[in-house]
């Protein structure tokens, strides 16, 4: 007679069990899909990361929103005219009638509103005139007015070849729309630029240099609504023959928006070497 293979246990028990342990197969498929799941987890965070790094350059090449251009990139063309003239009227019938119609002003006129809507109020017209040989000039004509006052932007520079600068504080930004601070206007308006990112802002960036003050400032950083600012040093912008001196070691500073600001929030510093060296 041979003897029992459930000596120890029941036959009943041991078939229980083989029942419940898996085979060494079924292990190693659930060791895989363990270690399947476990690679998700680690992907899901590795995408968390990127997003969050992502995010954060977006924020770094965002900058410091500072200024609006109030040109069109017409107007830039149009400027050019009196350099261009003997290609633009070499052939004209009429020669004085051609160079009257190229060298005359480009004149744009852009609506100031009271709300970043063009059914709100219109406080007045903003015209920019683009004369060619002589640069971008603007001036403010009020609604129900038929004088106009000049208007200086907080950024300009003659030169167009350089930039160009013809830029105005940013106070808020709603899509197109930019808030700039009273001027001759009494109260802030609200101007529609059109395409919101067709370059119309611009901004400062880690790098630059600004002017505060009088004096020259580096930006070490460049947050939305602060700068982390030092003094300038020859080395931040070499124009000289040879090796720069070394930069001194100095402390940087963190300087919010509203201590960039006047009392009307128009920026009070400026881009320092519009024209580079």
């Amino acid at each position: 007679m041979s003897r029992s293979r459930c000596r120890w246990i029941s036959c009943a028990a041991l078939a229980a069990l083989l029942l419940i342990v898996p085979s060494s197969g079924q292990a190693q498929e659930s060791v895989g899909h363990a270690q399947e799941s476990v690679s998700h987890a680690q992907e899901s965070v590795g995408h968390a990361q990127e997003s969050v790094s992502e995010a954060q350059d977006s924020v770094s090449e965002e900058g410091f929103r500072a200024w609006v251009r109030l040109f069109d990139h017409a107007h830039l063309g149009w400027l050019e005219n009196e350099n261009r003239i003997h290609e633009l009227c070499g052939d004209a019938a009429v020669l004085d009638t051609c160079y009257a119609d190229h060298l005359g002003p480009a004149i744009s006129v852009y609506p100031l509103h009271s709300e970043a809507d063009a059914t709100s109020t219109r406080v007045g017209d903003l015209v920019v005139a683009a004369v060619p040989g002589r640069g971008l000039s603007a001036h403010f004509r009020a609604a129900g007015s038929r004088s106009t006052v000049p208007f200086h932007p907080d950024v300009h520079l003659q030169d167009w070849g350089y930039g160009p600068y013809f830029h105005q504080t940013i106070l808020m930004q709603q899509g197109s729309w930019f808030r700039l601070p009273p001027g001759p206007w009494d109260e802030p308006v609200w101007i529609d630029r059109g395409q919101e990112d067709d370059g119309s802002i611009l901004r400062v960036h880690a790098g630059d240099i600004i002017e505060l003050a009088g004096a020259g400032h580096y930006v070490v950083e460049a947050e939305p609504d602060a700068l982390v600012l030092r003094p300038e040093h020859p080395a931040d912008l070499w124009c000289e023959a040879g090796d720069p001196p070394p930069i001194a070691e100095t402390v940087a500073r963190r300087v919010p928006r509203a201590e960039l600001s006047d009392s009307a929030g128009r920026l009070i510093f400026k881009p320092r070497y519009m024209k580079g060296c």
